[in-house]
């Protein structure tokens, strides 16, 4: 098999140097000469559960650039970035090729309308990976992958994709791939979103009942969009039941949505919400594909959603300078009132 990873970021260096570990063919597309020449010079360097490994792997500057005849493209690029390189990777992908969507939010429609949805697979990936301050990869939690074709057809290519995939982490097949996206998306409308105005990692958020509450907001907002366009949300990693978690409004639901967001979140207490890493790095957040998405469907289907307009317009005016990244934020009478 013949593999295109876009993007040098932490998932696509991730998925990039293990691949190219397990002995498979991998061409990396970059962003820009820098960091292909930085790869090609002194190698890919990524870390998994702490341990470091090497790898020398054929980086590019452009998806232009790489020689072509592409299998699978893996596009782990950010979520506004996608359009120009999937555009320039149609000429490059063979004749059976396969466009993989590796975002958080929802990219899918987008790709589908650019590539064709035949071309397209979507993809969650719950493994958790980030880049350190020296600009190497780390995978910093295990996890599956989910993929399936966005008509819920079966498709002979997505066994060898999985294969292929199942060397990076237990990945499944799945004819609902566009209500596991959803379901990911809520969380990351949560996690993301709150992590990035406030500053604080998951630990720092599920501690504080007053940021639960706004949790729950957040996913009843979404539960309301689910349910007007009729999808089904599957379980979140196979646990979290979003249905179950907002269920009823006594004291006994209460505390047990309560205690159920912070068992949950003990697993990924010391991840730091990638919106808040892009602000660090004084880039956009993707926030416009997660709770933004939202909100362009409950615009379209005439439906408010205060809490997630508030996040989003808070998150606009941290990327435009006239708002500060603070734990001050998730105060915002707004979000605590509506």
């Amino acid at each position: 098999m013949n593999i295109l990873v876009i993007g040098s970021g932490a998932v696509g260096s991730i998925a990039a140097g293990i691949l190219s570990k397990q002995g498979f063919h991998v061409d990396l597309a970059c962003k820009n000469s820098e960091l292909s020449d930085q790869i090609n010079t002194d190698g890919l360097i990524f870390s998994i559960r702490h341990r470091k490994y090497l790898y020398f792997i054929p980086a590019y500057a452009s998806v232009e650039a790489t020689p072509g005849n592409y299998d699978y493209v893996l596009l782990s690029t950010k979520t506004f970035d996608i359009e120009p390189p999937t555009r320039a990777v149609l000429e490059k992908l063979s004749p059976q090729g396969l466009i993989v969507s590796m975002q958080d939010g929802y990219c899918e429609e987008k790709l589908a309308r650019i590539a064709g949805s035949n071309r397209i697979v979507g993809a969650v990936v719950s493994w958790g990976a980030t880049l350190s301050s020296d600009g190497i990869a780390a995978m910093t939690s295990p996890g599956e992958m989910i993929i399936g074709k966005l008509d819920g057809s079966d498709d002979p290519r997505l066994d060898n994709l999985q294969y292929l995939l199942s060397t990076i982490g237990s990945t499944r097949v799945v004819k609902n791939i566009n209500e596991h996206i959803y379901s990911k998306l809520i969380i990351n409308s949560c996690v993301t979103t709150l992590g990035a105005i406030s500053g604080l990692k998951v630990g720092a958020l599920i501690t504080d009942r007053n940021l639960r509450n706004i949790f729950i907001k957040i996913i009843r907002e979404a539960i309301l969009i689910a349910n007007a366009l009729n999808i089904e949300i599957p379980d979140f990693a196979g646990k979290l039941n979003y249905y179950r978690l907002v269920k009823g409004n006594n004291w006994y639901y209460r505390l047990k949505r309560h205690a159920k967001i912070r068992i949950f979140g003990l697993r990924y207490r010391n991840i730091k919400s990638s919106g808040l890493q892009s602000l660090e790095r004084g880039e956009k957040t993707e926030t416009s594909f997660l709770n933004g998405y939202l909100l362009t469907k409950a615009r379209e289907l005439g439906v408010e959603l205060p809490v997630n307009e508030r996040l989003v317009s808070m998150i606009q005016e941290i990327e435009n300078g006239t708002r500060k990244i603070s734990p001050s934020n998730l105060n915002d009478p707004l979000l605590r009132t509506i």
